[in-house]
């Protein structure tokens, strides 16, 4: 039976951070993965045009500079020099069958009467529908800015917290504002991976975990390990599955967190074939997509690439199929590539991070470690932040 000093389940950017933490601390890390691929929501797919140089993103999109524990990873792993920038094109919005400027649909009466409460007025308590539609106008709110805040973690998010959508960070100023890396950034999990000391098994299935002694047996389709620190870096949906055994309050804790399925849907055409000029988002003000995200950021000499985000649970293919070619104005022989892809977030509510306090006191004194996009919130830097921190916890 083999046994490393940390088994990860999970392969995403917050198992692959926990990972690179953690073999950066001299440990022997062995990493377990569902998939067949890894990397999670770092999906960058190019198919027969990967020697073209054309890959779209069908997950995470964009980086920042603000995402300092992120960038340090990169620098780890050697890659920092593969940043490449974004094209400056603009979001637009899409109603009535038009592309339209986000200007034009604001009532700025409304919007230079509500303004002024964002002096006084704080996000604690508040969601995103109660914080923003006051100090932006109802109207406003309900118009426009409930999609655009819904397109940003792909599922409405007017009952979000309203402190958890956007965060200030410090930037790291030498670093480009927003960036993608040159292959896309699945290059950056990719790199993880390959790191010393990290070893990964995809296509795994979890048949059964439990504590033995002082380790933990996880039994799998690949044979058993054992550790004597385990980290469930999964979704919130298989993540209170595998602990309601041997952690049944954290099972219980982790079940309250609501989540939301993603259907994403990703196209590549040819340049010349749609009639859209160039831009970085669509957002609809009422249609079965919460955005449609553009390659055009990246220009590329032959080809365009677009990722839609659909509601869940809508449309079939052929109707996902049907919406696409309406939005660009193609025909369905003008897609050169089309991919499908699943995902699935939290949707964060008011009292989450007392949740989170609670089951942060019950992982007290535990080796057992946990991470995901449904603790701090669903930015990237808030998955690798606390693996970070959950790391720090595992060496203390």
């Amino acid at each position: 039976m083999e046994k490393n000093d940390v088994v990860v389940v999970g392969a995403g950017i917050s198992g692959l951070s926990f990972a690179h933490y953690a073999a950066k601390a001299k440990k022997k890390v062995l990493v377990l993965e569902h998939d067949k691929r890894i990397g999670g929501s770092f999906h960058s797919a190019s198919g027969g045009l990967a020697q073209a140089g054309f890959w779209i993103e069908l997950g995470a999109h964009t980086c920042y500079n603000s995402y300092r524990n992120l960038i340090g990873i990169m620098e780890d792993c050697g890659i920092s020099g593969d940043i490449s920038p974004r094209a400056k094109v603009p979001f637009k919005l899409w109603s009535g069958g038009k592309v339209k400027s986000f200007v034009s649909q604001i009532n700025f009466l409304e919007l230079i009467f509500s303004l002024p409460r964002l002096i006084v007025r704080s996000k604690e308590g508040e969601t995103v529908r109660s914080y923003y539609g006051n100090i932006l106008g109802q109207g406003n709110f309900k118009k426009v800015f409930s999609a655009l805040f819904s397109a940003v973690p792909s599922q409405n998010a007017d009952d979000f917290p309203a402190d958890a959508l956007f965060k200030k960070r410090e930037r790291r100023k030498e670093v480009l504002k927003h960036y993608t890396m040159k292959n896309g950034l699945q290059a950056i999990t990719d790199a993880i991976a390959a790191q010393r000391g990290i070893n990964i098994k995809s296509g795994v299935e979890i048949l059964e975990l439990k504590q033995v002694g002082a380790d933990f047996l996880i039994s799998t389709s690949n044979g058993d390990f054992l550790t004597s620190k385990l980290a469930i870096c999964t979704s919130v949906v298989s993540a209170p599955k595998l602990l309601e055994t041997s952690f049944p309050a954290i099972s219980e804790k982790l079940n309250n967190i609501k989540y939301q399925k993603i259907e994403s849907f990703g196209v590549i055409i040819a340049k010349t074939a749609s009639g859209l000029k160039p831009f970085a988002g669509l957002v609809p003000l009422h249609d079965d997509f919460f955005s449609a995200v553009s390659r055009d950021t990246v220009p590329h000499e032959k080809f365009r690439g677009f990722t839609f985000h659909f509601k869940p649970d809508l449309l079939s293919e052929t109707q996902k199929i049907e919406k696409i070619c309406d939005v660009l104005g193609i025909a369905q022989e003008q897609i050169v590539e089309q991919y499908q892809r699943e995902n699935i977030v939290p949707s964060l509510r008011l009292g989450h991070y007392q949740l989170i306090s609670e089951l942060d006191a019950l992982l007290q004194g535990e080796k057992i470690f946990l991470s995901g996009n449904y603790f701090a919130g669903l930015a990237i830097e808030d998955c690798v932040s606390r693996s970070k921190a959950e790391v720090a916890r595992m060496l203390s």
